[in-house]
């Protein structure tokens, strides 16, 4: 996801930085889970490497840096290279896609199925909502900003280049596309990292909540097992203080003996006289 225009740009660095903001401010207010936050960010390592950094850089001929892709004619004057230069241009896209589009699909999870649905090993209906979420996303994306995606309109597109991307494996070569609205268009080669990001994405979340589990789990283990080590000191003194009690009140028994008891014994058993 980039931006072609000012205000496009300004809803850009306003989405992306928002959530960054709610993350580390989050030791302050801690409503955030750790998995979220962990999910954070293999959702911007996945993107940044996935195809951002490649797409902004042009790193693999005949890809075109993000820059001749705005403003093919005089790159260095267009506003939109200096309000979003290539240098932050693919920061800004990737928190763009780790906070806006990866958060909210796992929210769109989370609302309907819980975490719960996190600790199985795969579940369709789940891989269908972030693969409709995040497909659907960018085709919204790129028909706002196709012009900036695939070149300006007044260029002609086959002398528009998208680099290779690891996300985005088939390259500029075949990369077909259709008009829908206006000048607005769709294109293969824009849809693909999505598309692959779909089962790396929900991967992570199974990976990231199946350990958060485990580690509960492990954590409960580890008290019960201090309480039961505990067990036998505190049984041990609680039966070393009822002795003693016991001990005490025997005592005292036997100094409260009725003297007329004694007597009785006395004449029971008489002394033998001479």
């Amino acid at each position: 996801m980039a931006g072609g225009s000012v205000p496009i740009i300004a809803v850009t660095y306003v989405l992306a930085v928002v959530p960054l903001l709610l993350l580390c401010t989050n030791p302050c207010h801690k409503r955030i889970p750790k998995a979220v936050i962990y999910l954070y960010v293999a959702g911007f390592v996945l993107s940044a490497l996935g195809w951002e950094c490649w797409w902004t850089f042009g790193w693999v001929p005949p890809g075109q840096d993000v820059n001749h892709r705005r403003c093919p004619e005089d790159p260095s004057s267009c506003l939109s290279n200096q309000l979003l230069p290539p240098g932050i241009n693919w920061i800004v896209t990737s928190l763009y896609d780790a906070g806006i589009v990866c958060m909210l699909g796992l929210w769109l999870v989370l609302q309907v199925w819980k975490k719960d649905v996190l600790l199985a090993m795969w579940n369709w209906k789940v891989f269908v909502v972030f693969l409709v979420w995040f497909v659907g996303q960018n085709l919204i994306v790129e028909l706002l900003i196709s012009g900036q995606i695939s070149g300006a309109e007044d260029v002609n597109e086959n002398e528009i280049f998208v680099s290779w991307a690891p996300l985005s494996p088939i390259g500029p070569h075949w990369n077909p596309s259709i008009k829908v609205i206006g000048e607005a268009r769709l294109s293969v080669q824009n849809q693909i990292p999505w598309l692959l990001m779909t089962p790396l994405f929900y991967a992570c979340c199974i990976a990231v909540y199946r350990r958060q589990h485990h580690q509960s789990k492990d954590d409960d283990d580890d008290e019960d097992d201090d309480d039961d080590d505990s067990k036998p000191t505190e049984q041990r003194m609680k039966e070393t203080v009822l002795r003693e009690e016991i001990k005490t009140a025997a005592i005292a028994t036997n100094h409260s003996v009725d003297p007329e008891s004694n007597a009785s014994n006395g004449s029971e058993h008489p002394t033998a006289t001479v």
